[in-house]
């Protein structure tokens, strides 16, 4: 590292950019994404570019961040995530997690900006591959029914969702939301989309908490033949979650990235982490290996993000040995990656990063200005609009 190689100046810009089809889960729906995008400049003139969830974390990173990371040298991650953060948090005190988000942002572009500097895409600086693409699935949201349709329009709707999905990304995992419509129209969607998908597609479903136990036991019983690979939060408590698990042998997953609480629920399958709530780039690795430890398979969650965290997500799918299991991946739900040439939209069931400096990707300028505008003329989408 030479001193060119110090940080000269931070940015942090809002972006609203609206989905191409209304996102409907079970605590709502949205019909965008908002996002911080972050752009981290050195002295010699190299950007490296990161982003993060909602608008609130941009006057964090431009106001506070910034001055605290100006002078640093990219390579110096540890001390700028403490210069940030300090170096621990009182258990006792519930802190806003909005500091945590704003810097994951800034560190994916400090790694980006140190694979630039070193002329190294991320995935080789990261250790190198372990598999030739970053694995993903297909992912979808459940149909709005505010849109004029009715319950018993979801299950022939979704399966031509996942028939298309497939057949675009050669995926083989299939994921989709449930929870916001009744445990009959759930057991006829499930059944729709394995029958669309055919019996060598992985289907795994999503119900972010939503189902009673008694509606999950339902659910599950009438879901025995589309042979479920992964059910995801199907209730609110980690306790019903492995007795789920026992009782039906379905494997079952949570975002529960806590190795203490988890260590109580030994039967519970997956872990989902996300890459801006734990840690950014380091900390996600350094919690898949403590998942794995505890015999849990460990993915990623997809968040609305653009290119930018979709390229993260990438390097990391092919640099970090535990997370073989398909990522989600939304990409196809954003109007605008905010990335010159074509979205890194899966194939073969996965994504390739090409083999240049840092994360291997360029601002659209355009875009990013349209989309910063659109942000200030219409503030942030929301993703828990009443349902």
């Amino acid at each position: 590292m030479t001193d060119r190689q110090r940080i000269d100046r931070v940015t942090a810009t809002p972006v609203s950019i609206p989905a191409t089809r209304t996102c409907t889960w079970s605590l709502g729906r949205s019909y965008g994404h908002t996002r911080t995008i972050v752009e981290v400049t050195t002295k010699d003139g190299l950007t490296g570019l990161g982003e993060a969830p909602t608008h609130k974390v941009a006057p964090l990173i431009a106001g506070i961040f910034a001055e605290r990371l100006k002078g640093l040298l990219v390579a110096e991650t540890s001390t700028a995530r403490m210069s940030c953060l300090g170096t621990h948090r009182d258990y006792g005190y519930l802190a806003d997690p909005t500091s945590e988000l704003a810097f994951s942002a800034v560190e994916i572009a400090l790694w980006d900006v140190l694979a630039q500097a070193v002329a190294l895409p991320l995935f080789r600086l990261l250790g190198g591959p372990v598999r030739e693409r970053a694995p993903f699935g297909a992912y979808a949201y459940t149909v709005a029914l505010e849109e004029s349709h009715a319950e018993t329009d979801v299950p022939e709707m979704m399966a031509d969702i996942a028939r298309e999905s497939i057949a675009r990304s050669g995926a083989q995992l299939y994921e989709f939301k449930i929870g916001r419509h009744s445990v009959d129209c759930d057991i006829s969607t499930v059944n729709a989309v394995r029958e669309a998908v055919g019996p060598r597609v992985e289907l795994a479903v999503d119900a972010n908490l939503a189902m009673p136990i008694d509606a999950a036991r339902r659910f599950l019983d009438g879901t025995r033949a589309a042979k479920l690979s992964m059910v995801e939060e199907p209730v609110a408590l980690l306790q019903d979650m492995e007795r789920l698990r026992m009782d039906y042998g379905v494997p079952v997953s949570t975002h529960c990235t806590d190795p203490e609480k988890l260590r109580s629920f030994a039967a519970i399958d997956g872990v989902v982490g996300d890459l801006n709530s734990d840690g950014g780039i380091r900390g996600v690795m350094r919690l898949a290996t403590i998942m794995r430890s505890m015999g849990k398979r460990f993915w990623l969650r997809s968040n609305g993000e653009t290119g930018i965290g979709g390229a993260a997500r990438c390097h990391l799918g092919i640099a970090c040995t535990e997370l073989d299991r398909p990522a989600q991946s939304l990409l196809n739900w954003c109007e605008d990656d905010l990335i010159e040439g074509e979205p890194w939209h899966v194939r073969s069931g996965g994504v390739r990063p090409p083999d240049t400096p840092g994360l291997g990707i360029r601002l659209d300028r355009k875009a990013f200005k349209h989309y910063a505008d659109r942000f200030q003329r219409d503030g942030p989408f929301s993703r828990y609009d009443a349902p």
